[in-house]
């Protein structure tokens, strides 16, 4: 056995005191001048996989004081992209392979089978160009569609010409006018005023920041299609109400993020019909026009594309982002961030931080980013995503138990996004775009193939002549609205298996208004229900809490670990969160088969129909671990 210490060999990684993806990492190791060594290499992990390798040529020869001489070995070198890496060293000497583990006192000829962060020697490398954002990591987020959520006690605020549906009538209208066009253009009557009254319930539930969808001026409820962004919609309330908001929120530490849609306007904005009744109006350019007719997006008539790559269009939505930051906004999440153009993005977000250096910007993003043309990750175009792959592999884990798949979506998430991305992106488990998470776990026209969406749920009203059933659809999204009571059973279980893991992961999590009352439906309208504040579920608020509690606790290790799946079949799922305050271990069971461990050294701090010596039948255990 061969001794490891400073007077057999030295090993030694030099880097810069902040290691970046543009900086030169040498490595350098002396050999006493014993034994013939070669093939001398450096092997970096990410994950449980080497992922670069480097050879350390011979140097040339050192005399120390003492009269000894080693041979010095070295190699300089960039990893090029950002994360966190684990490294150890291999070499052979006079033809026998040695590893070198930061644990070992001696070289050692049997490889481990152990867990990198547990034998290796750490290394972060951050990318050169992304700036860090402190204040966002350790997030809980509470989706809000203002209409939809609560209205406050100045009542309903009127607006000539609106259709106005009972509260307490969740069914969508979800048949199409007498035209035969689908549009769904009626409100609740909910406003930011109510949601200022509402901000004690969401703190007590655990959260610290509310998204709201968009608040612009608009004839639709969502607001997606802008008449003005400079009005706040008149049945939302006005600029004075949102920075009392912002104010009072600010008071309890909850961050306000807002929605914005720059792809296009509402075919009623006051500059689109300008432009579309004079070609020498000024807003003519503001648009996209094809053979004299406007450009729609995804051909919806009522939704002109703007031209985002004139620089009045942009120098004008900038202006529109200062007001909304003056009235105390934090954030924004940008719709359709995922078609936006680079360059549109890069203006809109370098002007702001600019001026506003705390100010973050998020897309929305349904893919990996890193399997598009353009991730928008790695240049400042984005400080976070929408992270919909890991709801997708969240859910299809908990009910089929698609285990390969979510270590896919896991691995590429996590081992490709920069850390400064990964550890404040938008973790989404329900959202006013997807089916609501008690429907996803049980709902029979959810798509169980990870080659396809999740929500891929309209194929049985699809012709091949292109057409889409659309009312068949519907019927059958409205009959089958709420689930049966065996359904439910099955979908509260799941909802427990499946929250605490998106609570573990890094990013911030982020939950759709009415998940912690156990809301269902399909895709949108059903998914878009105003809330039920008469009936609220209690048990599943708790858990909720819990899981926020949770997270706000042990956020040194969660905000700033690094994940590992350790283990992950289909039955089963042992993950891991790292860092250098300590390890962070959830153990998830998705079966029926109760599952005995043993963590005699850790900390119970999260557990789900379970003890600290057994997973329970769809139970959940978090422990930990602090280092001393």
């Amino acid at each position: 056995m061969l001794r490891r210490r400073e007077e057999y060999f030295e090993f030694r990684l030099i880097k810069p005191e902040k290691c970046t993806t543009e900086t030169n990492i040498k490595v350098q190791v002396k050999i006493l001048d014993k034994g013939f060594v070669e093939k001398l290499q450096i092997m970096f992990y990410q994950f449980d996989r080497v992922v670069k390798k480097v050879s350390i040529p011979y140097e040339g020869k050192e005399e120390r004081k003492t009269g000894i001489t080693q041979s010095v070995y070295s190699a300089e070198f960039s990893l090029g992209k950002s994360g966190i890496y684990w490294f150890y060293f291999t070499l052979f000497i006079e033809g026998q392979l040695y590893y070198v583990y930061k644990n070992e006192e001696f070289l050692t000829t049997q490889k481990t089978k152990a867990y990198p962060n547990e034998y290796c020697w750490k290394l972060e490398v951050k990318d050169a160009l992304l700036k860090e954002y402190p204040d966002w990591k350790g997030r809980m987020i509470y989706q809000i569609i203002p209409d939809r959520f609560a209205i406050g006690s100045n009542g309903i605020i009127p607006v000539e010409g609106r259709k106005i549906k009972d509260w307490n009538d969740r069914m969508p209208d979800w048949k199409p006018d007498p035209d035969g066009i689908y549009r769904n253009e009626y409100f609740y009557g909910g406003n930011l005023q109510g949601i200022k009254e509402k901000l004690p319930y969401i703190k007590a539930l655990g959260f610290n920041t509310i998204y709201m969808n968009p608040i612009c001026k608009s004839r639709n409820y969502h607001h997606y299609e802008a008449e003005s962004f400079w009005q706040i919609d008149p049945m939302l309330g006005d600029w004075k109400d949102l920075e009392e908001l912002c104010t009072e929120a600010e008071k309890m530490g909850v961050k306000v993020i807002c929605d914005i849609a720059f792809n296009h306007t509402s075919d009623e904005h006051e500059y689109f019909k300008s432009a579309i009744s004079d070609v020498n109006s000024p807003y003519r350019k503001f648009y996209i026009f094809k053979d004299g007719k406007p450009v729609t997006w995804c051909n919806y008539t009522n939704m002109p594309e703007l031209n985002k790559e004139n620089l009045e269009v942009q120098k004008e939505l900038i202006k529109v982002l200062r007001k909304y930051i003056n009235a105390g906004v934090a954030a924004f999440r940008m719709d359709l961030g995922d078609i936006l153009p680079r360059n549109f993005l890069l203006a809109i977000v370098n002007e702001i931080q600019k001026d506003y250096p705390q100010i973050i910007f998020i897309n929305e993003m349904w893919d990996i980013a890193t399997e598009r043309e353009n991730p928008e990750i790695f240049d400042g175009q984005a400080n976070s995503l929408m992270n919909y792959p890991i709801r997708d592999a969240i859910i299809r884990w908990v009910r089929w138990g698609k285990y390969e798949h979510f270590r896919y979506n896991f691995e590429k998430v996590y081992g490709e996004y920069p850390k400064s991305v990964s550890e404040i992106l938008m973790n989404v488990i329900s959202t006013h775009d997807t089916v609501t998470l008690m429907t996803s776990l049980v709902g029979e026209l959810m798509n169980p193939d990870p080659y396809k969406k999740l929500d891929d749920i309209e194929g049985p009203w699809r012709h091949p002549d292109a057409e889409f059933e659309t009312f068949g659809f519907r019927s059958y999204s409205a009959s089958h609205d709420q689930l049966p009571k065996e359904q439910r059973i099955v979908a509260r279980r799941s909802e427990k298996v499946a929250l605490p893991i998106f609570y573990t992961l890094p990013g911030n999590p982020s939950m759709l208004q009415g998940t912690e009352n156990c809301v269902m439906g399909y895709k949108d309208p059903f998914c878009r229900k105003d809330m039920d504040w008469e009936n609220p579920d209690l048990d599943m608020q708790t858990y909720v809490e819990k899981l926020n509690h949770y997270r706000g606790s042990n956020i040194d290790i969660l905000g700033d670990g690094e994940p590992r799946l350790r283990e992950i079949d289909e039955g089963c799922m042992l993950l891991e969160m790292y860092s250098e305050k300590g390890n962070i271990i959830l153990y998830s069971n998705r079966t029926d088969k109760v599952i005995v461990n043993d963590f005699k050294d850790y900390e119970v701090v999260f557990t789900e129909n379970s003890t600290k010596d057994k997973v329970g039948e769809y139970g959940t255990l978090i422990l930990r671990k602090d280092k001393k």
